[in-house]
């Protein structure tokens, strides 16, 4: 005998329509499990709240306990979600990879069916676009509040200024810090000698302390700081207080190329090969270069070797860490075999193929099961 979960949803201005109250909806559902002869494993209710996205107790406590049931019942498919994105981020996500079917009374919607599978093809399909729609308000927007002046937002915003009411206002404490990395770089110093100089006199930022030289780089080569917003194509001169003026920052800029012609663009880019590709396996973080007193380096997950609290994913990962040169030597002799070695490359095809031939049968099977 299956289990159900039963969801149900109400806004605030649905609760007084009929057939849309929370007794409504748990009548309709029970009556509906009586039918089927399904046990009723749990009813999450969302009283109050919004169908446009999943910042809802209900839905959150349903997602964390998806493996305690067989089915998710709701009365209508809005009342899972008005989103279509996140409607099938639910579905394809979390129900199906549980091996939970997602059953709509009202409109008989059934992913354990043919038609019900086939609707999440159509769903995909309007998620897609209405993806694409969000893209392209979201990205209008940005270039209107570029045009008056306005910071374009997001969770970060440039060293030296605060983030207040829209506008980028200077903060003093760290804006010392931008006109001296400034005047030390004018003075000869490279930007690793600046970051290092910053640790060791204690300066820190509302990210952290300066333990990245690209951070340094950022810093002298954004004109932010010269009271610029800049967006796309949009260009707003004067649009918040400049911490540097347009001669020093021309001055900074003159060096560099003076640095570059003298020592080369590889004094400003890696010398490793695969600095800024590696990502962790186990929680997504990226890789960085990790010196052991100057003798030995590594690839290292930034969640294990924490230099960068804001790029941790998982403080308690414990992924390896590969020396450069065994690294570098394995992707190296992979990328020459798969370049000449046809029977290599067509190998690994074949078996990528035969392991979705696999999986679809896996998944017949399961289908021809559910419908027995």
């Amino acid at each position: 005998m299956k289990k159900a979960a039963l969801y149900i949803r109400v806004s605030t201005q649905e609760q007084a329509l009929e057939g849309y109250s929370i007794g409504a909806q748990k009548d309709r559902l029970i009556n509906y499990c009586k039918a089927h002869d399904w046990i009723i494993s749990d009813i999450y209710v969302d009283g109050g709240y919004s169908g446009s996205n999943l910042n809802r107790p209900g839905i959150q406590k349903l997602i964390e306990e998806i493996d305690k049931t067989d089915i998710v019942l709701v009365y209508k498919l809005d009342r899972l979600s008005r989103s279509q994105k996140d409607m099938l981020h639910l579905i394809e996500d979390i129900f199906l990879p549980s091996n939970v079917d997602f059953v709509s009374m009202n409109e008989s919607f059934d992913t354990s069916t043919p038609f019900g599978r086939a609707m999440i093809g159509i769903l995909s399909v309007f998620a897609q676009l209405e993806r694409e729609q969000i893209k392209e308000r979201s990205l209008m927007g940005r270039n209107e509040r570029a045009k008056e002046g306005l910071f374009h937002g997001g969770p970060f915003y440039p060293i030296g200024y605060d983030y207040i009411d829209g506008r980028l206002v200077i903060n003093e404490y760290e804006a010392a810090q931008i006109r001296k990395i400034y005047d030390w770089y004018i003075g000869g110093l490279s930007p690793r000698k600046i970051s290092e100089r910053l640790r060791a006199e204690g300066y820190t930022n509302k990210y952290g302390s300066w333990k990245s030289e690209s951070s340094i780089i950022s810093v002298l080569t954004t004109d932010v700081y010269l009271g610029t917003i800049k967006y796309n194509d949009v260009v707003k001169e004067n649009a918040h207080e400049p911490i540097i003026s347009h001669e020093l920052f021309e001055k900074v800029a003159l060096e560099r190329k003076k640095r570059r012609k003298k020592y080369g663009d590889s004094a400003y880019k890696s010398n490793y090969l695969l600095q800024g590709l590696l990502f962790c396996g186990k929680c997504g973080a990226r890789y960085y270069i990790k010196h052991n007193y100057g003798i030995y380096k590594y690839y290292t997950c930034y969640s294990r070797g924490k230099t960068a609290p804001h790029l941790i994913k998982d403080p308690n990962c414990n992924n390896r860490n590969w020396h450069i040169p065994e690294l570098e030597k394995i992707v190296e002799d992979e990328i020459c075999r798969l370049a000449f070695d046809p029977f290599y490359f067509k190998s690994l095809t074949q078996k990528k193929e035969l392991s979705s031939k696999n999986k679809l049968k896996d998944e017949e099977t399961i289908i021809n099961l559910n419908n027995q």
